[in-house]
Order: structure tokens, then sequence, then C-alpha cells
């Protein structure tokens, strides 16, 4: 037991040395690159908080793009950008231990080392860490539900951090859904299956309420309606045009958004939509948006094909590039090919898993392929991919396991 221990203690250390290591040596060597044009829209309703303004955008408007968890937390630090930077690159320290410590007791050691050290050198998580963006935050918020929902399910408590996810990021809207799909798995009651459902939609419920008195408009986030007009029938267009799809998608934004604001001017009499406040006229984006969609169905299924390709395999190279000498064209053959791997040793890891502890796998399964999922479209990019990283490593590592013990796969 004592041996055993002390080899545990030796793994934790390895894994808290290689996870600080990566991620502040990334930090050291970024130059200060902390900022996505995303990244503003945070600082100013952070700003307009510390100032006793209300939450509002940088224009002094009612903010109803921006859900309150991350803005409040920038608020915190006084919205200040190297104390955000350094806290996310901690909580990815701090979840490279977790993930060996919840492995470690559930499959065992050696998987429980591969799967850290794995996410402790994942490039798009340490690079998204580095950045002002919600997705360490909520990397980690997620990681505690999907914890808690394994062992001894409280589902209240479940619920109201499923709520406080959504809070931080509003993709994580439905994923009550994919909880209590898995609660029924667990043969859970249902009455407690249903406090779970009801509690996860406490806050996001309030938030919406509070977006209904200060705009009109009862949603989460305005972010959704945009994005379907901008991204998802821009981005059904956009696979229909021929030549570079980045280039394709601009065009067809910049036309859908005139003929948009053309099409409300005219539902609504007035002259000019720009005027509308920005979560009116996202709500009509979106019911624009949708008439596009249904014109171009297959278009919009070739779409979201990319962007579940996109959102498992983009492997963010040039992040390392801007911090790296090493040759461009080795960083993309190099990183290029890690995605790809993880996900075949995650599916083989799934399989492995299956038998031996269905739950888990379940949970894996259903929380990966949600977010992966939801964000599936013209905007994908990997660090759409970051919340579920600890998952996949953890099965990615478990795929290692049955190909070191020779497993025989369920065919």
């Amino acid at each position: 037991m004592v041996a055993r221990w002390s080899r545990n203690r030796l793994d934790l250390a390895i894994v808290f040395a290689v996870a600080f290591i990566s991620n502040f040596s990334y930090l050291y060597l970024s130059n200060g690159d902390f900022y996505y044009p995303d990244s503003f829209t945070y600082l100013a309703p952070a700003r307009a908080m510390l100032h006793a303004e209300g939450f509002l955008n940088a224009r002094g408007e009612i903010e109803a793009l921006r859900t309150p968890g991350y803005p409040v937390l920038l608020a915190l630090f006084g919205a200040h950008t190297m104390p955000i930077i350094i806290l996310q690159h901690l909580l990815n320290v701090a979840l490279a231990i977790g993930i060996y410590v919840l492995v470690l007791f559930r499959s065992g050691r050696a998987p429980a080392l591969i799967a850290s050290l794995l996410f402790a050198v994942d490039v798009p998580t340490i690079h998204y860490a580095n950045k002002v963006l919600t997705e360490t935050v909520f990397t980690v918020l997620l990681y505690v539900v999907f914890v808690l929902a394994l062992h001894r399910p409280r589902p209240m408590v479940v619920g109201l951090l499923t709520g406080v996810l959504v809070l931080v990021r509003p993709i994580a809207l439905f994923y009550f859904v994919a909880l209590a799909l898995f609660f029924i798995i667990k043969r859970l009651p249902m009455r407690q299956v249903a406090l779970c459902v009801v509690a996860a939609l406490v806050l996001p419920t309030a938030w919406a309420i509070r977006n209904q008195v200060q705009t009109g408009v009862f949603t989460i986030s305005s972010v959704g309606d945009s994005n379907l007009l901008a991204y998802r029938a821009a981005g059904a267009l956009a696979i229909e045009d021929e030549g570079d799809f980045r280039k394709a998608i601009g065009e067809e934004q910049s036309a859908l958004t005139d003929e948009a604001d053309d099409a409300m001017q005219e539902k609504l009499h007035i002259p000019d939509a720009t005027e509308l406040p920005p979560a009116v006229r996202a709500r009509y984006d979106a019911e624009y948006a949708w008439r596009i969609i249904r014109e171009h169905p297959l278009s919009f299924v070739h779409l979201t094909i990319r962007g579940l390709l996109v959102n498992l395999f983009d492997s963010d190279w040039e992040a390392v590039w801007n911090t790296s000498q090493v040759s461009p064209a080795v960083l993309e053959l190099t990183f290029g090919a890690g995605p790809i791997i993880i996900f075949v040793l995650a599916a083989i890891g799934i399989m492995f898993l299956w038998r031996r502890d269905r739950a888990m796998a379940a949970l894996i399964v259903l929380t990966v392929a949600y977010f992966i999922g939801m964000s599936a479209g013209g905007e994908s990019e990997s660090r759409f991919r970051v919340p579920v990283v600890p998952q996949l490593m953890i099965a990615a590592a478990l795929g290692m396991e049955a190909i070191r013990r020779g497993v025989s796969l369920p065919r």
C-alpha cells in the first residue's frame, strides 16, 4: 500500500510538472497574444459591472449576446487580462490532476497517467487557456459535472451546475437532455431525473426572463440566433460555392445580412434595421436563416458534416507556429495527425470501456456527441473540441490500454 501510494505521488508530480511547464512555457512564448475578437465582448460587460453600470456591451446597450458567467469572473479580477490568463493555465494544471485521479480509481494507474499527460500537452487546450475566452473555465465546470454525474449523482447539484454551465456558454442549454438520458441508463428513479432537469433550467430561465424584461426577447443569449444566419445559413450557401470556404462564407454573410435587414425593414416598416436592439434584430435574423436552411437542406447537412470533422480533427497547429521556430510544414504534419490518432484510440477505448465501466463509456459518448454536434457548422474550429478534450483523452488512454493488453474488441 505504501509503495502504491508512493508511485501515485510520483505520477502526480510528473503530471503537475508536465502540465505546468507546457502551459506556462506557452504563456511565456506567446508574446502577450491574449485576445480574440470575442474577448472584448466579455470584457465590455465586465467593465460595465465594475463601474456599476449594469450588464452592458461596449456601446452602452443592454447586453444579451453574452451570458453573465464569464464576465462576472473577469470582473472579480478587475477585468485585468494577466490574472485571468494565469488562472486559466492553473485550471488546466488542476484539470490534468483531476483526470489522473478519476481514471486511477476507475481504470488503474497506467491509463490514468496516459490520459492526464495527453491532456497536459494538448495544443488547443493550452492555446485557448492563453486567451480571454470561456473555453478553459467551461471545460473545468463541465468536467466537475461529468464527475459528479458518474459518482453517486445528486440530481439537484448536477442540475444546478448544468445551469451554471449555460450561463458561461449557452451551448450547454440542452446538455440536461444528455444527462437525463444518462441517468435513465443508470436506472435512477424518474423523480430524481425530473429534479435534475428542473434544476438545470432554473438559472437559464431566470436569465431569459431578465432578457425579456430588458430587451423584449425571451432568450438565454442572442448569439445562437446571430450564428444561425452568419454561420449556418451562410455556411450552407458557401458549401455550394466553388473555391475557398472561408472566403465564400464571408461573402455569403455579407449578402445574407443585407437581405435579412431588407426583410426586417419591409416587415416592420422601419427605415433602418441596424437601429433595432441587437437581441430583436438577432431574432429576425434567425427567422430569415431558417428560411434559407429549409431551402438548402442537403447543403446544410453537408455543412454539418464538415463542421463535425473540423471540430474533431482541426489541430490548431498555427498557434504553435506563432511560438516556435519549427518549420510550418513539420508542425502541420505532426499536429495534424494528433487529433486523428486520438479519435481512433478513443473509439477503441470506448469499446474497451463498454465492457468494464458502461456508465463511464455512456457518459463520455453522450458528452462528446452533444458538444461536438451542437457546435458543428460554419463556425467550427478546434476550440469547440476543447470542452470535451478531457473525455476524449480518457477514452484514448483506455484505447492504448486495450491495445497494450491485446484485448479483443466486440465486432
